[in-house]
């Protein structure tokens, strides 16, 4: 998830630096990403935490769209996740999703707020990774000025990796 969040934040910042400031304003897509469910590659990652191969496909989309005022200075961000990511060992799969709406929000000091949701995963021992965020990026120093996590979302955290190795197990 931090890849993913990592990426988006790397992202927004090229997106808010080439934003333009036309005079008439409608939204504008700014990323519109779609994800090959064809596409099988080796989660290193969870290969190297399991101890045995683990295999991803990804599937869906991943757009960003700029708002803008009504003087053309950029108002918000807001980004829609829809999609699915399948992990498989040679004996199970596990399935989480990743859907909703994060928003990202350009601060008075220059700064960019970003809200949104985690991974959704429910594994049948009642292991969850699910949650909320919000992360204050620099996008002048390309660093991470605060982040706040609510809920346990990240599936690389403490607990929730060994559960989903002995899920694909």
């Amino acid at each position: 998830m931090r890849r993913i969040a990592a990426a988006t934040v790397l992202t927004l910042a090229a997106g808010l630096a080439t934003a333009p400031h036309a005079v008439a304003v409608p939204p504008e897509r700014i990323v519109s990403e779609v994800y090959d469910a064809d596409v099988t590659v080796t989660d290193e990652f969870f290969t190297d935490a399991c101890g045995f191969e683990v295999t991803a496909q990804l599937s869906g989309h991943y757009r960003e769209t700029a708002f803008f005022n009504k003087d053309g200075s950029l108002d918000r961000v807001t980004a829609h996740p829809s999609f699915r990511s399948t992990l498989r060992s040679r004996t199970a799969t596990i399935t989480t999703t990743d859907v909703g709406l994060d928003r990202y929000v350009e601060n008075a000091d220059g700064t960019v707020s970003i809200f949104g949701t985690g991974v959704h995963l429910k594994l049948k021992d009642g292991s969850k990774a699910i949650g909320l965020w919000r992360l204050v990026f620099d996008p002048d120093t390309e660093e991470l000025v605060s982040e706040e996590y609510h809920g346990r979302f990240d599936v690389t955290a403490e607990g929730t990796v060994e559960a989903i190795c002995e899920a694909l197990r």
